[in-house]
């Protein structure tokens, strides 16, 4: 995966020429203002995220927080829980099928919506350091040991990932970090980039 520089509007197709951004909850994001993507594409958050910022389309699968989802302020109508199906990874991918994760699931939300740009924020399992198996909602409702990822669930998710990319190759998938966050997996499928946050422009060529 490689790291580009700042993007330009001609990079961008899909749904109405928007980008979707996913929004995960690892610690890599917890210097990002999310609010400079209010306005700017489709935002899907992962779980608790609606706790402290109210995304287009909210993702989960995991019976608690999808109850503590379902009994809040949350609007139903943009709470996407995926068919149990959607919620473990395909046999082509792994014929073992684990058990997915709301990430994930809303690439494949992002993508079957037609989103033809996907940036990714907080999806941590790229990374090869300790930071890759934390969440900012650690030991919160919800989010009790036996929720954390471990390292082979993350190099679950990298294969799946990229069989993922490959699957999609008119799909754009753009990963945003911060510069020092240290080494990162290698994935292998050309519409697969990462951007550093001070190269990411979200008003694209509207200004």
């Amino acid at each position: 995966m490689s790291i580009s520089g700042p993007q330009t509007k001609s990079e961008y197709g899909g749904h109405q020429y928007e980008p979707a951004f996913i929004i995960g909850n690892g610690l890599s994001r917890k210097d990002f203002n999310l609010n400079r993507l209010v306005g700017q594409g489709c935002i899907f958050g992962c779980n608790a995220l609606y706790r402290d910022f109210t995304p287009d389309y909210l993702v989960a699968i995991d019976d608690k927080i999808a109850e503590e989802i379902s009994q809040s302020d949350f609007p139903m109508n943009r709470f996407i829980v995926p068919p149990n199906e959607e919620q473990y990874e395909p046999a082509e991918c792994n014929p073992n099928r684990p058990r997915s994760n709301a990430g994930m699931n809303a690439c494949l939300e992002a993508i079957k919506m037609g989103f033809g740009v996907i940036y990714l924020f907080g999806f941590d399992f790229i990374l090869e350091n300790e930071i890759s198996v934390k969440n900012i909602y650690d030991g919160s409702d919800c989010y009790g040991p036996e929720t954390r990822a471990n390292y082979n669930d993350n190099g679950n998710r990298v294969k799946y990932f990229e069989w993922m990319a490959t699957k999609n190759p008119s799909v754009k998938f753009k990963f945003v970090l911060p510069r020092d966050i240290g080494i990162i997996h290698n994935i292998n499928s050309s519409n697969v980039t990462g951007i550093y946050y001070e190269d990411f422009d979200p008003e694209w060529d509207v200004k």
